[in-house]
């Protein structure tokens, strides 16, 4: 009998874990977010992150912390959505907003040209670079063929100016795809979580501070260091957007 009871209950257990499991944290979140509950719909959300995460649930989590005036978390999620997926315009056109309404300056010391042509790359993967540049080369051995067999003198010149105009597309997407490549996987980026946060001359605490930064802020990570002498944090080394450089503890980032 008691060997019964405890296969029954083994089973109602199993049964339970299962449904609960089941559960469609999305849509749950999504629901909560509908009904302009925003803090169940941000941990409908991250317990969805459990399951796998996707560029269109970090956009949700972005969406839902914004709702909240989360704006550090709001931009982390926002700019890790765009890390999975670049093409996700929601995303970006969010993120944007949000640094726009919170006068935080994204822009760096490049030309507007430069910047424009950043943001233009920016959009598309690395992979979908790599592609292109490969699609643009067929057409260019297409081009070259279409030169060399051709009869008409019409055809001949259609294929060699085409072949260049490939020839040259090809080049400029392949060099995309290197430069996508070395901002999602070379570069490491963080984003300030709490505001005022000082970056110090040195990384110690009770040095010459050289700036604050607001929450929300995104900096890049050149160095790292582990302070033993004092609190025994890691510090890192950062540079804004407008290139400062400074010392920020790691409790007050969160990588990208």
């Amino acid at each position: 009998m008691k060997h019964r009871l405890i296969i029954f209950l083994t089973l109602a257990l199993m049964s339970l874990t299962s449904l609960a499991s089941g559960i469609d944290y999305i849509d749950q979140g999504n629901k909560a977010y509908d009904q302009k509950q925003f803090k169940k719909a941000v941990e409908m959300y991250e317990r969805a992150l459990r399951d796998g995460e996707s560029s269109q649930l970090r956009y949700n989590l972005g969406n839902a912390y914004y709702r909240l005036n989360d704006r550090a978390n709001a931009v982390l999620n926002f700019e890790r959505a765009l890390k999975l997926a670049p093409s996700n315009g929601d995303a970006r056109f969010n993120l944007k907003f949000v640094n726009e309404k919170s006068k935080i300056n994204e822009t760096s010391g490049s030309n507007y040209f430069s910047s424009l042509l950043s943001d233009w790359v920016g959009h598309l993967s690395s992979n979908t670079w790599a592609i292109i540049s490969l699609a643009l080369f067929v057409l260019m051995l297409a081009g070259i063929a279409c030169y060399r067999i051709a009869s008409s003198v019409a055809l001949q010149k259609t294929g060699f100016f085409g072949a260049i105009v490939m020839g040259i597309l090809a080049l400029l997407a392949l060099a995309s795809a290197f430069y996508m490549y070395h901002h999602t996987t070379k570069t490491i980026y963080a984003i300030v979580m709490t505001d005022k946060t000082p970056a110090n001359k040195s990384p110690r605490d009770g040095e010459k501070e050289e700036f604050k930064l607001p929450s929300g802020t995104k900096v890049e990570i050149v160095d790292s260091i582990s302070n033993k002498n004092s609190d025994g944090g890691t510090w890192y080394m950062i540079e804004t957007t407008t290139n400062k450089t400074g010392w920020i503890k790691k409790a007050d980032l969160e990588k990208i």
